[in-house]
């Protein structure tokens, strides 16, 4: 579920600055629930292969290096600044995730000064009519499924820099605005667990009607299902991209063998049955999701 301040509407340059609590899943919720296309800044090391480095680049992702990714690499961000001030020029959006880093936890941790870094250079270039909107990311769990997200749009602000001020000065106003933002209506650490926005309200009678079809989609679908989970536990051990590879793996995996089933269906039936399986997993996965929520 995504909820939306007003000024989301807006149709000159933006940055969105949010938590980042669950690796790359988070740019795709943010991505899939935002009106506009939007530019993500990514970690640096994933665009090491040129073939790699392009598709990432084709579905709008920018490099970002941090010291971690080695010292000579530093030098790089100043080809990614100048990109993001052509797109804010254009009056595109860009995706920050503030945090600088990613952790599975329900807490804002301190800020970088990349956000306001890219902020005080659009101004400085002219782009006066920046917008900043703060954005946070709600998971009722991490490494359970089905999960229940919630994304906040919060209310934007336009940063302002006067020549004669101090760039620390900004950066901590900055921070500081940006901060409160994010942290608006975002659950932190143990309340979440406490929190009734991620818990439904009780229905007797949609959970009578959903037991035969949640039933039928937890036979034919949780074994694909603990395939990836296993395959993506063991992959991932230590690392906050559990939610991630698992939700590739399935989104790309999925179809394929439903398909192949089904084609091997219709070979030893007939096309009505294949077709009828074809629809019931997904059906019926629906209905094993909203019966579990």
């Amino acid at each position: 579920m995504a909820n939306f301040d007003a000024t989301t509407v807006f149709s000159g340059p933006k940055i969105l600055a949010s938590n980042h609590p669950n690796s790359f899943f988070d740019a795709i919720l943010i991505a899939v629930h935002y009106p506009k296309p939007i530019y993500f800044l990514a970690r640096g090391d994933a665009f090491k292969k040129p073939l790699v480095a392009n598709f990432l680049k084709a579905l709008h992702l920018i490099p970002i290096y941090r010291l971690s990714e080695g010292k000579n690499n530093l030098s790089k961000n100043d080809a990614t600044f100048k990109k993001c001030l052509e797109l804010l020029r254009q009056n595109q959006t860009i995706l920050i995730f503030s945090e600088g880093l990613c952790v599975n936890e329900w807490n804002l941790r301190p800020l970088k000064k990349g956000t306001a870094r890219l902020a005080l250079m659009a101004l400085k270039e002219g782009i006066a009519n920046l917008e900043i909107q703060p954005v946070n990311l709600n998971y009722s769990n991490f490494h359970q499924n089905p999960k229940d997200v919630i994304i906040n749009f919060n209310e934007a602000f336009c940063p302002q820099f006067d020549e004669t001020s101090k760039e620390i000065e900004f950066h901590k106003t900055f921070n500081f605005k940006l901060k409160n933002g994010i942290l608006n209506k975002m659950y932190i650490a143990i309340q979440v667990k406490k929190v009734a926005l991620f818990k439904n309200k009780e229905n007797k009678l949609k959970q009578l009607l959903l037991v035969i079809p949640a039933s039928i989609g937890f036979i034919l679908n949780y074994w694909i299902y603990a395939i990836f989970k296993n395959f993506a536990l063991k992959k991932t051990t230590n690392t906050v991209f559990y939610d991630s590879i698992l939700f590739g793996l399935l989104f790309l995996c999925y179809p394929i063998i439903v398909s192949i089933l089904c084609v091997f269906l219709g070979l030893l039936v007939n096309f009505q049955a294949a077709l009828f399986l074809f629809f019931l997993f997904p059906l019926s996965a629906w209905s094993y999701r909203e019966y579990k929520s």
